[in-house]
């Protein structure tokens, strides 16, 4: 992920070069590219922002994590002409090349920029809209007392979503946490 004071890899790209695909090591993909990048190479691994998971403190409570968005892949081109991809398969934290028979793949820069302004646009997302809640959808509450129920969302909030829920044969509103629910 990229902040408005650092450059990103595709949308300020100086080139419009292919991308090519290193296959990292299981769970390494900052490792490999932290690595490509010391040795000079352009390098990308898009993450999508998703709700996080409950949180054991609420002290440690965030309402958002950042995830991979190809598990073990990593866009990367040379930064010159004269720049060998030969060394990536020795690069600390990738696995190998990725190879279509004797063929490198590759990825267009054109494809590559539709793929950064969606995760771009992702990034800007809210909880409500990443996990696809909105007025008038249905969800099962998956923890705390209320467990197992079927709800109406009413409204959502910053960090809770409002539902409507029958109980007692009557229609009450209650707030719950995001995590809390599972869209239906």
């Amino acid at each position: 992920m990229t902040d408005s004071k650092t450059q990103h890899p595709v949308l300020d790209a100086t080139q419009e070069t292919d991308w090519f695909l290193a296959y990292s090591k299981p769970q390494l993909e900052d490792v490999a590219l932290e690595n490509l990048l010391k040795q000079g190479f352009e390098a990308w691994c898009p993450s999508i922002k998703k709700v996080a998971g409950k949180r054991r403190s609420q002290a440690a409570a965030q309402l958002f994590d950042q995830e991979v968005l190809f598990p073990r892949y990593i866009f990367f081109r040379p930064a010159h002409a004269r720049q060998s991809i030969t060394t990536v398969r020795s690069t600390i934290g990738v696995n190998n090349l990725v190879r279509f028979g004797i063929e490198f793949a590759h990825l267009s820069h054109a494809k590559a920029v539709q793929i950064a302004r969606w995760v771009q646009q992702q990034q800007g997302l809210g909880a409500a809209e990443l996990m696809g809640l909105k007025p008038g959808s249905q969800v099962k509450v998956n923890a705390g007392p209320l467990k197992g129920l079927d709800a109406l969302v009413r409204m959502t909030a910053q960090d809770r979503v409002v539902v409507l829920l029958q109980l007692l044969g009557k229609d009450h509103e209650v707030a719950i946490p995001y995590t809390d629910l599972t869209p239906r």
